[in-house]
C-alpha cells in the first residue's frame, strides 16, 4: 500500500451528482449577480462605507484611455455588481455577529456590546494602548516643544493657556477589551507624555483619565457603540477644566449644568463605529444622557450663536452671553468638545469655538481672548506637532 503524499488530503469519494449540482450553482450565483447588476446598478456603495460609487468609464480609442479601461470598468463593477449590498452586508453580519470578528480594520469587537475605535490609521490603538507600536522620545519631545512654543507665545500677550486631554475609551474602559488586547509595556504612553509634561510647571496641562475613572462607577460617561464619551462623560470633563478655569481667570462662576431626561425604549443610539461595520442595528444601546435633547432646546440656555461673528467655509462657531463676567474664551478642539460646547459657553461673554489643531496667532491678536483651551483626543497627541502654530 502507497502512502499518499504528505501534506495531501485523501480523495475522498462523492456521488455522481455532487460535480454538477456544484457547477449549477456556480453558474446560478454568476447568473443572479450579472442579472442583478442591471437593476442595482444606480446603488450607491454601502452607508458605512462612506464614499461615492464609482461611475461607469467612459471608454476612448486613445491608447492610453484603452490601456487603463480595463481597471476602470473593474471598479465601477465591483460598486455596482447584482446585490452588492446585501452581500457586503450579510458578509459583515457573519464575521461580526457569528464569529465576533470585525469586518472593519479600525473597529475591534470587545465584549458585553462594547465597540471600540482603533485609530483613523487602524493603529492608534496598538500605540496609545498596547504599546506595540512605536511613540518615541522624539515624538514626545516634539509634542511638548510646540505646546510650550503656543504657551510662551500666549504669554507674552497675558493671555493662560489649557491643554486638555480627553482619553480614547479603551482607557478608561479596558475592562471590556478581548482578552488578547493587553499592555506590551509597563507604561501606557500617555503617561510617558504626562510624566514629561509635568516638568515645566508653565505648561497648565488637563489629563482626564483621573476624573472619569473616578465617576465611572455612577454612569456609563462613554457610548458603547461610538467612539466618543456620551453627555455624561463630557459633564465631568467640563467640571475638571472649568475648575481650572476658574483658577485662572478669578472672578469667573462656573455654570452649572443639567442631565437631559432619559426615556426608557425611546431614547436610544447606534453610535459611529456601529455606522462604521454597518451594522447599525445589531449594535444599539439606550442612550442614557440624550445630548440631542440638549440641542433641541437652546432658548433654555444664555449663550446663543452668532453666526454673523463666523467665518464662511471655516468651522468655526462664535457664542455670545450676555448674562456673565466679561470674560472671552477661544478654544480649539476635536469632535469630543461638542458636547462640551453648550456647557463651555455659558460661562463667557464670547466664546469662539475652532476645529483645528493649528493655533493661528492672527486670530489670537484679533480676537484677544482672555483664555485659550486647547483639547484634543489621545490618540491625536502625536499628531499636534505636525501642525505647528501659524505665525
Amino acid at each position: 500500500m502507497v502512502a499518499p503524499p504528505t501534506g495531501y488530503l485523501p480523495d475522498r469519494p462523492r456521488p455522481s451528482w455532487f460535480g454538477r449540482a456544484l457547477a449549477t450553482l456556480f453558474i446560478a450565483m454568476l447568473g443572479v449577480v450579472c442579472g442583478g447588476t442591471f437593476i442595482t446598478r444606480h446603488e450607491p456603495p454601502t452607508a458605512f462605507e462612506n464614499r461615492a460609487p464609482e461611475t461607469l468609464p467612459e471608454l476612448s480609442l486613445t491608447r492610453e484611455a484603452l490601456r487603463d479601461y480595463p481597471v476602470r470598468f473593474e471598479r465601477y463593477f465591483s460598486d455596482s455588481f447584482g446585490l452588492r449590498g446585501s452581500l457586503v452586508g450579510l458578509d459583515h453580519w457573519a464575521k461580526a455577529v457569528v464569529f465576533g470578528v470585525s469586518p472593519v480594520s479600525n473597529v475591534l469587537i470587545g465584549k458585553q456590546g462594547w465597540l471600540y475605535f482603533r485609530g483613523e490609521d487602524g493603529k492608534a490603538f496598538d500605540r496609545w494602548y498596547r504599546g506595540s507600536e512605536p511613540f518615541t522620545d522624539a515624538e514626545i519631545a516634539a509634542l511638548r516643544d510646540e505646546l510650550l512654543r503656543r504657551h510662551d507665545f500666549l504669554a507674552g500677550r497675558g493671555i493662560p493657556f489649557l491643554v486638555v486631554v480627553v482619553p480614547d475609551k479603551y482607557s478608561v474602559y479596558p475592562e471590556f477589551l478581548p482578552d488578547w488586547a493587553a499592555l506590551s509595556t509597563a507604561q501606557a504612553p500617555l503617561d510617558r507624555v504626562v510624566a514629561d509634561l509635568t516638568r515645566y510647571p508653565r505648561l497648565r496641562f488637563i489629563d482626564l483619565r483621573r476624573p472619569l475613572r473616578a465617576a465611572k462607577g455612577a454612569d456609563r460617561l462613554y457610548y458603547q457603540t461610538d467612539s466618543h464619551w456620551n453627555y455624561l462623560g463630557a459633564t465631568v470633563g467640563y467640571a475638571a477644566i472649568m475648575a481650572e478655569v476658574a483658577r485662572l481667570l478669578p472672578g469667573l462662576a462656573i455654570a452649572p449644568v443639567q442631565r437631559p431626561p432619559y426615556v426608557a425604549g425611546v431614547d436610544y443610539v447606534s453610535g459611529d463605529l456601529a455606522q462604521m461595520l454597518g451594522l447599525p442595528q445589531q449594535w444599539r444601546e439606550d442612550d442614557v444622557a440624550p445630548f440631542s435633547k440638549i440641542l433641541a432646546t437652546p432658548e433654555l440656555r444664555c449663550a446663543q450663536r452668532d453666526a454673523s461673528a463666523e467665518t464662511p467655509g471655516f468651522e468655526i462657531y462664535v457664542y455670545r452671553c450676555p448674562n456673565v463676567p466679561r470674560f472671552t474664551a477661544l478654544v480649539y478642539r476635536d469632535s469630543n468638545a461638542i458636547p462640551l460646547i453648550p456647557m463651555l459657553a455659558e460661562n463667557f461673554a464670547r466664546s469662539t469655538f475652532v476645529s483645528s489643531a493649528q493655533l493661528d496667532a492672527a486670530l489670537v491678536e484679533r480676537l484677544q481672548p482672555n483664555i485659550v483651551v486647547e483639547e484634543m483626543v489621545e490618540r491625536t497627541l502625536n499628531l499636534l506637532a505636525a501642525f505647528p502654530m501659524r505665525r
